[in-house]
């Protein structure tokens, strides 16, 4: 019986180069999806637009990369809130709310907020280029 040590060793290696390399592919995409999601996104004080960040995570079996924001009301401006919400998910009876201090303090009327769908657009229009990097056409 021959010894194929040396053949196991050489296709571990490429097995980890070929991981290695699909992973830095996700990561380039995702920094291009990230970039186009940053200028789509609406700017009041810029808060929603700084927190958008990315990852990568690979596992076993699978290589995810992940563009978002962790701020709690980054759902509400990407969705939409009330009767404009996406998909009819909204209130759908206008509702008041009162704002104590800064740029809109006072008593506010609305019937919600349009969505601004800056994350599921920029996906969207980058969807060649995110096609062409992950193939390794970078």
């Amino acid at each position: 019986m021959s010894d194929n040590a040396g053949f196991e060793s050489s296709m571990d290696a490429a097995m980890l180069e070929i991981i290695s390399d699909v992973g830095r592919n996700m990561k380039t995409a995702c920094y291009v999806v990230e970039a186009e999601a940053k200028k789509n996104c609406p700017v009041d004080q810029g808060l929603l637009r700084a927190s958008i960040t990315s990852e990568v995570d690979i596992s076993a079996s699978e290589i995810v990369g992940m563009i978002g924001s962790t701020l709690e009301y980054a759902p509400y401006v990407h969705e939409g809130t009330g009767i404009y919400a996406k998909d009819g998910n909204g209130r759908k009876t206008p509702w008041g709310y009162t704002v104590m201090a800064g740029k809109y303090k006072g008593f506010h009327w609305t019937r919600g907020q349009r969505p601004q769908p800056f994350l599921e657009d920029a996906k969207l229009s980058k969807k060649s280029s995110i096609e062409r990097i992950l193939g390794g056409k970078s």
